[in-house]
């Protein structure tokens, strides 16, 4: 049985370019199905098993969790959703009406130029 204090890395690179750890095992006694178990290095910061990094990722945890959605929070979104569908709705029909009142314009324009010279030509 793997100790809780070690971790297993079966496909992780290793945490700083360029340099690799030594399995526990050694290679001629491994499968390429055992995994492959691995000690926390202390001397890379990058190592998310040192104890800076672990307890930076307990407190971010600790934080996500208390931000955690509560039922108003729920309500509140769904709310600006349903504001943002209409204010999008209500827009692209302003849209359309506008184009719509250009092209009556371009009409009545077009309509006048043929009324007046059909007045011309009596």
């Amino acid at each position: 049985m793997i100790a809780p204090s070690t971790r297993l890395a079966t496909t992780r690179a290793p945490a700083t370019p360029g340099v690799s750890r030594a399995p526990s095992i050694p290679a001629a006694s491994r499968t390429p199905s055992d995994p492959v178990e691995v000690a926390p290095d202390p001397a890379n910061p990058a190592d998310p098993e040192t104890p800076e990094t672990k307890a930076a990722l307990d407190a971010r945890i600790a934080a996500l969790i208390a931000r955690a959605t509560k039922p108003e929070d729920e309500a509140l979104e769904r709310q600006r959703e349903e504001f943002d569908f209409v204010t999008r709705a209500r827009a692209e029909t302003e849209r359309e009406v506008n184009v719509l009142r250009d092209m009556a314009m371009e009409q009545m324009k077009q309509d006048d130029e043929l009324l007046k010279k059909w007045i011309a030509l009596i």
